[in-house]
């Protein structure tokens, strides 16, 4: 008796308008033959770089301090996105320390910057939220527009604490 050959029905993406609002990577999975998209784009940070909102550096300074504003512990764990950001050590003192050690790094960059700027760095940077949402635009007619400019001068002074 003849064996059936298993019919290969094509993947369903989604609708081909979502790959205008991000940049995706299509990756293999334990399933032969089976891929799928993931999106790289998936905080503000990555989505005003590709953009063209911020520039490298800046993104850069970003992502610096958002991996170690993780490491610390210091916001809301929802999902995780990241997983390089996870201390490698056993969960004992070391880690405590590691956690601390970069509590006292994120106190420093954003002591560096200064207030009022430091907020949207921590809005933005290590809560993944938009500019545009900020406290301190929200008075303002245009939120975004207002919200990236704040962001880019406190990026900027976030790249020469890290001397990028």
């Amino acid at each position: 008796m003849a064996r059936k050959q298993k019919k290969v029905t094509p993947l369903d993406r989604g609708p081909i308008e979502k790959f205008q609002h991000g940049d995706y990577v299509e990756e293999e999975t334990i399933v032969a033959g089976v891929t799928q998209l993931r999106n790289t784009t998936i905080d503000p940070i990555s989505t005003y770089l590709r953009r063209g909102s911020i520039n490298q550096k800046q993104f850069e300074a970003a992502d610096n301090f958002a991996h170690k504003f993780r490491q610390a512990n210091l916001g809301a764990h929802y999902a995780r996105m990241r997983f390089d950001d996870l201390p490698r050590v056993s969960p004992g003192l070391e880690a405590a320390e590691v956690m601390e050690n970069a509590k006292a790094h994120v106190y420093a960059a954003l002591s560096f910057v200064g207030f009022p700027l430091a907020r949207i760095i921590e809005h933005v940077a290590g809560h993944s939220c938009t500019a545009g949402t900020w406290d301190g635009v929200k008075e303002s007619r245009r939120p975004e527009q207002d919200g990236m400019t704040a962001l880019r001068l406190a990026l900027d002074g976030l790249k020469k604490f890290y001397r990028l």
